[in-house]
């Protein structure tokens, strides 16, 4: 009997695995390019690639000093782009394999709790719906890889108490994440430094530990930032600081100006009038504080203080900064889910507890993960490719115009004029499927061109636009065509 047990454990964990898996990768390249962070990303990421700078990121071939982020997402992207071709699946993949990595870490590093927290907070992990909807697990942009990072950052700094060199991979994940969010790994050292105060930890460093800790962190910023200051010296990082920090800080730089309580009310549904995945955790967590607060000892402080600092100075950091965005909370939503697991286990294993209720809370536990399991499986069938990026895609299967120019015309503006410049995802996939050459021009740029190379390139244009200039297009050749959007060869 005990050797069939032994195998519950690894059985379960594989298992969780294997449905996190499924649901970061199923479907992973159906959905549109999404128009911010996902699509500048994958163009520095596909320039870089093909001709371009590791260390410097461009935007159509020109220093890029819109999207201030340090390059090792790019550098992600670029890995999968080598493994799997140019596409969107590749642009996203090393966003869902970093949160199974997260989520094995997570089950490792709880083990310690015993097999059932392990078990639950990957199940947990399981239903983190926003995350999957939006800006992190199935996107092409930097916030899983930051999120893996900033977790595994947390679980060793957890364990410094324990062993000095946690310190050393702590600031080493710190590093790493600097490297992909810039100034948002600021929290993490802000967490770090009240632990070591608050735990007594920073009395027991000595300067070996400190030079060390130092070269951690530094070292692998350095082998960035020399190369990028070679390039065009501290531009770069005079506008990282001015848009990351400033801009970010006062509200000025994008209009997501919300109050304080803003990420509190939306997670925890106050603001939908909806019961959330993260109000059930947060309740377990609650619960489980209230009928275990008795186990609270001087000798286990390092933990809880630990998970304390993990969730709340996170959460009260943004939340004082004007400019809020549902994604600076996904590092807290993390340990919340987590604990919501470590507390459910023990809720349903303390023979303090009633068997009867410990089998209704076991039932209400399997509900919530069940319901809200299927709701990240329904919001993934649910989305769906962009009607243009479809059209992108059909024509760059023409082999003969592959590397081609391509122009635009995305529709007609209220002063009469054509909206010509293209669109950063739209780019992304122009580049990554026809290696297309992206001019910020259209019909209007092509009438008025005084001589003609005898070139062929595509112009892709809205329906209305033909209807506005049909003369234009009774000597180009149709190519393809959707219900709003055409496809041409021009000759220029």
């Amino acid at each position: 009997m005990k050797k069939r047990t032994k195998y519950i454990y690894p059985v379960c964990f594989a298992a969780l695995v294997a449905l996190i898996a499924f649901l970061a990768f199923y479907k992973l390249d159906v959905k549109y390019v999404d128009p911010w962070d996902e699509a500048r990303h994958g163009v520095n990421a596909y320039e870089m690639a093909n001709g371009g700078s590791l260390f410097q990121n461009t935007y159509l071939r020109q220093a890029d000093y819109y999207n201030l982020k340090p390059p090792l997402s790019m550098w992600c992207i670029m890995l999968g782009m080598a493994i799997f071709g140019n596409g969107v699946f590749a642009l996203r993949f090393y966003s869902a394999l970093c949160y199974v990595v997260l989520a094995i870490s997570a089950g490792l590093c709880l083990r310690r709790y015993g097999k059932l927290e392990s078990l639950l907070a990957m199940a947990f992990l399981a239903v983190n719906t926003t995350a999957f909807q939006a800006h992190m697990i199935r996107a092409g942009d930097a916030d899983s890889l930051f999120v893996l990072l900033f977790t595994l950052a947390m679980f060793c700094m957890m364990r410094i108490p324990e062993k000095k060199y946690n310190l050393y991979l702590c600031g080493l994940f710190f590093a790493l994440a600097f490297l992909t969010k810039s100034y948002h790994a600021g929290i993490i050292a802000a967490i770090g430094g009240v632990y070591l105060i608050l735990t007594g930890q920073i009395k027991k460093l000595g300067i070996r530990n400190w030079l060390l800790f130092l070269a951690s962190i530094l070292v692998p910023i350095l082998l960035w930032a020399v190369p990028r200051a070679m390039v065009d010296g501290t531009t770069f990082f005079q506008k990282m600081w001015e848009t990351d920090v400033l801009g970010r800080a006062d509200g000025t730089l994008q209009n997501n100006i919300a109050p304080f309580t803003y990420y509190l009310e939306y997670f925890l549904g106050a603001s939908s009038g909806k019961v959330t995945a993260y109000l059930c955790a947060f309740v377990i967590c609650l619960l489980g504080v209230f009928l275990f607060s008795r186990s609270f000892t001087w000798k286990n402080r390092e933990s809880y203080i630990g998970w304390m600092l993990w969730i709340f100075i996170p959460l009260l950091g943004f939340s004082l900064i004007q400019n809020k965005l549902l994604w600076y909370m996904y590092p807290v939503l993390v340990p919340l889910l987590l604990a919501a697991g470590v507390f459910a286990a023990r809720i349903l294993k303390s023979k303090e507890i009633l068997p009867a209720l410990r089998v209704l809370f076991g039932i209400a536990v399997a509900a919530v993960l069940v319901y809200y399991g299927n709701g990240v499986l329904e919001t993934i069938d649910a989305q769906g490719p962009n009607e243009f990026q479809q059209l992108v895609r059909k024509v760059a299967q023409e082999e003969q115009y592959k590397g081609c120019q391509v122009f635009v015309d995305y529709d007609l503006m209220e002063d009469g004029s054509v909206n010509s410049v293209w669109s950063q995802q739209d780019v992304f996939v122009a580049q990554a499927y026809g290696d297309f050459e992206c001019v910020e021009d259209g019909i209007m740029g092509l009438m008025l061109r005084s001589t003609y190379a005898g070139q062929e390139g595509i112009l892709f244009v809205n329906e209305d636009v033909c209807e506005q200039y049909p003369t234009f297009y009774e000597g180009c050749e149709l190519l393809e065509e959707t219900e709003h959007y055409r496809a041409y060869v021009v000759t220029y």
